[in-house]
Order: C-alpha cells, then sequence, then structure tokens
C-alpha cells in the first residue's frame, strides 16, 4: 500500500519544441517571468535569456 497521492497529468511528459517557428529541435530551455504566464520553450541556440545565466 502506498501513501503516495496521484493527481492528473502524472506520468504525462510535454513534448516541448523552440518556439521560433521555423525551428524543429527540442526546447529545452523554458521561461516565464510569473508562474500565472505560459512558459515559452527554446533550444539552446535560440534561447534569449543566457545573459541571466552567467554570472
Amino acid at each position: 500500500m502506498s501513501d503516495e497521492k496521484r493527481k492528473a497529468g502524472d506520468g504525462v511528459i510535454d513534448q516541448h519544441y523552440c518556439c521560433v517557428p521555423e525551428c524543429k529541435k527540442w526546447g529545452g530551455m523554458g521561461y516565464a517571468r510569473t508562474a500565472a504566464e505560459p512558459v515559452n520553450w527554446w533550444c539552446a541556440e535560440h534561447y534569449p535569456y543566457w545573459d541571466m545565466h552567467k554570472k
């Protein structure tokens, strides 16, 4: 018997592709300013927020 609770969406894998229209690469880099905003996904080549990760 398990104490784990199941919720809707468990085990579902979303397929995120780059949001640049002509690009068909995997969009592994997601970004949203707030949790209420939908996430945009980019491939590493098109990701516009690299400077935020450099310190």
